[in-house]
C-alpha cells in the first residue's frame, strides 16, 4: 500500500475529528471535582465519578475497534461521537449527581473510540509511516489536553452547566466533520467479510499470543508509570516548591507542548531511522531518567528538565507501541487488538494514580517516581523482547511480517 493525497488527507481529518473531540474532554475535566462537590459529592465519590469514564472504555474500546473491523471505520467514528455529544448535553442539563454519573457513562462510551482512529490511522499508512500516523493521533490528544481547559476556562464564567453545552458543541462539529468529510478507508482489510467475533476467547486469544503479549503488556505498564506521575505532580510541586494552581497549570501546559512537538513532528523523523522496536527503547530510558529526575532534583529547572524527558520519552513510546501493535495484529482484526491495548492503557490509568497516591502518602512524596522508574525499566526491558519487523514490505494488505524474535 502507498500513500499518496487522499491517504494524507484522511489522517488530516481524523487528527482534527480527534483533536475537536478531546477538545470537549479537555473542557470538563478540570473542573469536574468541584462540580461534583456543588451536588454533595466527597472525595470519595468523585474518585468514583472519574473512575466510571475510565471503566466504560476499559470494557468499550476493544468493542468498538473490534466492531469497526465488522461494519467499518467511519460508522463507528459517528455512532460514538454521537455518544460523547449526549454525554456532554447531560452534563449541560444535569441538575443532580445521579445525572453526572450517567453524563460520564455516556461519555465514556463515546470517547472509547480510540482504538478506532489509530486503526483507521493504520489504514491509510505504509508499514515505514505508521509511527508517524500514530503519533498524528497523540499530537491530537496533546492539543487537546493543551486548549481544552483554556477554553473551559473561558466558558466557566457563564456557569458549569455551559461548560457541558460547550464540550457538546466541539464533539458535535467532530461529528459533523465524520459525517461530512471524512471517508471510509479503500484498504480495510477484508474483515467485513468474515465471521465477526467479539467473544471472551477473542480478548483471551490474543492475551495469549505469544506474537501480541509483550506489546500489549507494554500499554498496561507503560500508561502505569506515567499515571504514578499524574497523579502526585500537583501534590508534590505544591509540597517541595510552593507551587501554587497557576503554577501547576503552567507546568501542565509546558507537558502537553512537550507531547505535542514530538507527536507531531519528531517521531516521523525518527521512525524513518529507527524502528519501533529500538523507538520504545529509547522511549523507555528518556522515562526513567526523568522520573529519576523528578525524585532526585529538588530543583525548579530540574523539575522542568525532568518533565520534559518524561512527556518526549512517553510520546515516542505510545506512537511507536501503537504502530508495532497494528503491524503485529491479524488484519482482519487489527480494530479489536488495538481496542485490547487501549483497554490495558484504561486500565494503568486506573491502577496507577491508586499506587501513587499510596505511595506518596505513606512513603514519601518521591516515592511514586521510583515505583515508575522501576516500571518503565521492566518496559525497557521488555522492549528488547519485541519481535523485529520488516519495514516496507506490505503484501495482500498484510506485513510480511516478522523476521525473527529477539532474546
Amino acid at each position: 500500500m502507498t500513500e499518496n493525497k487522499s491517504g494524507k488527507m484522511a489522517l488530516l481529518l481524523i487528527f482534527l475529528t480527534v483533536f475537536i473531540d478531546l477538545v470537549g474532554f479537555g473542557i470538563i475535566i478540570p473542573v469536574l471535582p468541584k462540580f461534583a462537590t456543588d451536588f454533595g459529592a466527597d472525595a470519595f465519590t468523585v474518585g468514583f465519578l472519574v473512575m466510571s469514564y475510565s471503566l466504560m472504555q476499559f470494557f468499550l474500546t476493544p468493542f468498538w475497534g473490534r466492531l469497526s473491523d465488522r461494519v467499518g471505520r467511519r460508522p463507528i467514528l459517528l455512532v460514538s461521537l454521537a455518544a460523547s455529544t449526549i454525554g456532554y448535553l447531560i452534563w449541560g442539563g444535569a441538575n443532580s449527581l445521579l445525572l453526572l454519573f450517567l453524563s460520564r457513562i455516556v461519555a465514556g462510551t463515546g470517547n472509547a473510540n480510540i482504538a478506532v482512529a489509530q486503526a483507521y490511522i493504520s489504514d491509510v499508512t505504509t508499514p515505514e509511516n505508521r509511527a508517524r500516523g500514530m503519533g498524528l493521533v497523540g499530537a491530537a490528544f496533546g492539543l487537546g489536553f493543551t486548549l481544552g481547559p483554556a477554553i473551559g476556562g473561558f466558558l466557566s464564567s457563564f456557569g458549569f452547566h455551559a461548560l457541558g453545552y460547550g464540550a457538546a458543541a466541539f464533539s458535535f462539529i467532530a461529528f459533523l466533520l465524520c459525517l461530512f468529510a471524512l471517508p471510509e478507508p479503500q484498504n480495510r482489510s477484508n474483515a467485513g467479510h468474515e465471521r465477526f467475533d467479539l467473544k471472551p476467547t477473542f480478548y483471551l486469544k490474543n492475551l495469549r499470543d505469544p506474537s501480541l503479549s509483550v506489546s500489549l503488556l507494554i500499554f498496561f505498564l507503560s500508561t502505569f508509570a506515567f499515571a504514578n506521575m499524574e497523579a502526585t505532580l500537583a501534590l508534590l510541586a505544591a509540597q517541595w516548591y510552593g507551587f501554587k494552581a497557576a503554577d501547576i497549570s503552567w507546568l501542565f501546559t509546558y507537558v502537553g507542548f512537550v507531547m505535542v512537538m514530538v507527536q507531531g513532528g519528531l517521531i516521523g523523523r525518527l521512525a524513518k531511522k529507527y524502528e519501533e522496536r529500538r523507538l520504545i527503547s529509547i522511549g523507555a530510558v528518556l522515562v526513567v531518567s526523568g522520573l529519576l529526575c523528578v525524585a532526585l532534583l529538588h530543583n525548579v529547572p530540574g523539575l522542568y528538565l525532568a518533565m520534559g524527558l518524561l512527556a518526549g520519552g512517553s510520546s515516542i513510546i505510545n506512537p511507536s507501541n501503537q504502530s508495532m501493535l497494528s503491524r503485529l495484529a491479524n488484519p482482519a482484526s487489527v480494530g479489536g487488538v488495538l481496542g485490547i491495548g487501549q483497554s490495558l492503557s484504561t486500565l494503568g490509568r486506573i491502577f496507577g494514580p491508586i499506587a501513587g497516591g499510596a505511595a506518596f502518602e505513606y512513603l514519601g512524596p518521591a516515592c511514586p517516581y521510583y515505583v515508575g522508574a522501576s516500571v518503565m525499566v521492566l518496559v525497557f526491558l521488555f522492549s528488547l523482547k519485541l519481535p523485529r519487523l520488516q519495514a516496507s514490505a506490505k503484501a495482500d494488505g498484510q506485513d510480511e511480517g516478522v523476521l525473527n524474535t529477539a532474546g
